[in-house]
């Protein structure tokens, strides 16, 4: 055997061995994450059980004795509350249905009534999933002591709250007669909230002085929606801190934050439902995170947070919170009077106010028809309405432009100036001004207008108004309206045609189309155009996954504008327009005549009087530094 042949036998054998000693201590690695993980994850039955080991795995049997011993020294007085069996107990209100789990005591699920998943399943809000936590640590007799590791008793097996009703629920592990600890939920039949507190009886001194209790709350959002991109873009983290109402933006789907003192409430908030958990007084601090799990079907986002409250000084309640799950309704949550409501995203400034008002039309039109497909045609009419006198006067501004462009003076002075654009500009904006026409009177609708476009694009893909509410085709108008499912994935498009999307982009294509043929026919309008004409197209491939409501909206404003359009020009003349321009330029050479300059404009005077201020505050301030000159020469 030569040297090359050893020297391979001697790296394979290393390498056998190196593989079976990683790939042995990758499956062992891989064994304790799931024990691990089995061990801390509540089985999601109405009776819970720990099932013992198999005789083949089962550790050496271990003397009662010595397990007691060792319970004992693990969790002192409380080493009988960690033996028993877990069990779940409903309760049920007329909005909510919530399951509490006697191992912890805490909660289980968070089921809303008057909903269901776009699969037409029970809507869970907290969904009863394993990987779940609800729990909180406090120190007793020196120990750090884990609310699930005890089990509790109910004061009752199961709770229904209706009419006006309200009920309390205790989840109570006593070690004796005089120490206990119990978690207290109180109950009513309306709304989407209950109370919740956490008791320490008699644990003064086992609790020692001062300290704190942590709180973990941590949630597997689930996808209760068609479109899970879509509700990744409206789900965050959002939270109170003093009077500031801010979000947990995700940074490369993972982020991580720890907050100060004066923490209000916490919010889980998924694109049309939140969890919210309000605190009686302030947290001392909280640390919060929110991921994005890449390989979990049926989850949205996985939020975490661990809460810092303050232990008390003698026996009372730990902790007092109220648990907010239900819709993101501006409404239901601004009647909290606790800013709630922030944690919708409206848009900025003027867009927020603008979706504000909307939600007061919403409920307004509510109350003449529950169809939200009417509703959104109702608005876009409405909207159209208000806009009409600034159409009107966009429309007869870009109509005087038009004719004026045409007529035989401006052809004259193409003619003239046709080696000169410079000198060809100055003359047009002479003839403008002669004429009294804006060159900007056209843009002002389109500038007012564009708010109101851009808030719906906020509004209405998060409103839970129009979620699961039909339309003709439309089967819910919170997503989007497919009526043909694609073979392929078109990039940035996706896999289906959205009809009101596509109507909606066609309406803008003739809209377009009407509003170039309006428009005057200048070398930059005509390099505009094709620019406009790209606009459709664009529209049809961002829009196709947004809400058909939107979509909706946008065409029905296409069409009334085309409209009006249509009819106004029924009630004017070019004729009668190019008379009144006639007359404007008559007037104004008469007037340049007689005082032997140019009557200047609203703008131009306006200019005219900042300059002269301008030129007055730099004299004063020669004079001022002058003065100052001679009193330095005197001095």
């Amino acid at each position: 055997m030569d040297r090359n042949s050893i020297t391979g036998l001697i790296l394979i054998t290393l390498l056998s061995f190196g593989y079976f000693y990683f790939f042995n201590k990758s499956q062992q690695d891989q064994r304790t994450r799931l024990r691990e993980q089995q061990a801390s994850q509540p089985q999601a039955v109405d009776t819970l059980k720990t099932q013992p080991d198999s005789p083949a795995q089962a550790a050496p049997a271990e003397s009662d004795s010595a397990r007691i011993a060792r319970q004992r020294d693990r969790y002192s007085d409380l080493y009988l509350l960690t033996q028993g069996q877990g069990a779940i107990v409903s309760v049920k209100t007329d909005q909510l249905t919530v399951e509490l789990n006697t191992q912890g005591g805490g909660i289980h699920a968070i089921f809303l009534n008057e909903y269901r998943t776009f699969d037409s399943l029970p809507l869970p809000v907290y969904t009863p999933d394993m990987r779940n936590q609800w729990f909180f640590d406090f120190p007793f007799n020196n120990r750090a002591i884990r609310s699930s590791d005890l089990f509790f008793t109910p004061s009752v097996a199961s709770l229904e709250v209706h009419g006006a009703d309200t009920a309390v629920l205790v989840m109570r592990a006593a070690i004796d007669d005089a120490r206990s600890i119990e978690q207290v939920y109180t109950f009513t039949a309306k709304g989407y909230d209950f109370g919740y507190q956490i008791r320490m009886n008699g644990l003064r001194e086992a609790l020692g002085a001062g300290g704190s209790f942590d709180v973990q709350w941590k949630s597997y959002l689930p996808q209760t929606e068609q479109s899970l991109e879509a509700m990744h873009q409206k789900t965050a983290i959002v939270y109170q801190v003093g009077d500031d109402v801010e979000r947990l933006d995700i940074k490369n789907d993972t982020d991580k934050k720890k907050l100060g003192a004066l923490v209000n409430w916490i919010s889980y908030k998924s694109q049309f439902f939140s969890q919210i958990l309000i605190a009686d007084k302030p947290l001392r601090s909280a640390t919060i995170s929110q991921y994005t799990p890449q390989n979990l079907p049926g989850v949205n986002r996985v939020m975490d947070s661990r809460l810092i409250v303050d232990a008390p000084a003698q026996d009372q309640v730990v902790a007092g919170f109220r648990m907010y799950a239900g819709p993101n309704e501006y409404y239901t949550l601004n009647s909290y009077k606790l800013n709630l409501e922030e944690s919708m995203d409206l848009g900025w400034w003027i867009i927020g106010y603008i979706n504000k008002g909307t939600t007061y039309i919403f409920k307004f039109l509510e109350g003449l028809t529950h169809n939200y497909g009417l509703i959104i045609i109702i608005m876009a009419i409405l909207i159209r309405l208000v806009m009409f006198p600034l159409s009107i006067r966009s429309y007869v501004s870009m109509a005087k432009m038009r004719i004026l462009n045409a007529s035989d003076e401006m052809k004259q002075l193409d003619e003239k100036y046709k080696d000169d654009m410079q000198k060809l500009q100055v003359a047009k904006m002479a003839m403008y001004k002669e004429t009294n026409v804006s060159m900007f009177g056209g843009c002002l609708p389109m500038l007012i207008s564009y708010p109101f476009l851009i808030s719906f694009f906020f509004f209405f893909p998060q409103s839970v108004e129009l979620r699961q509410q039909s339309f003709l085709w439309a089967h819910d108008l919170s997503t989007f309206d497919s009526i043909l499912a694609l073979p392929f994935d078109i990039p940035g498009y996706g896999q289906h045609v959205s009809l009101f999307c596509l109507l909606m982009s066609l309406s803008t294509f003739v809209y377009t189309w009407y509003q170039q043929k309006s428009q005057p026919q200048t070398p930059a309008n005509a390099q505009f155009k094709y620019v406009a004409y790209m606009m459709p197209f664009v529209l049809l491939i961002f829009l196709n996954k947004y809400a058909a409501g939107l979509s909706l909206y946008y065409l029905m404003s296409n069409v009334l504008t085309i409209g009006q359009n249509a009819v106004t020009k029924l009630f004017i003349s070019d004729e009668k327009l190019l008379a009144e321009m006639k007359v404007n330029q008559k007037k104004y050479r008469a007037e340049a005549a007689r005082t032997g300059s140019a009557p200047k404009s609203r703008m131009e005077k306006w200019m005219d009087e900042q300059q002269k201020k301008q030129q007055e505050a730099m004299k004063q301030q020669r004079q001022g530094n002058g003065t100052n000159r001679q009193t330095r020469r005197k001095s």
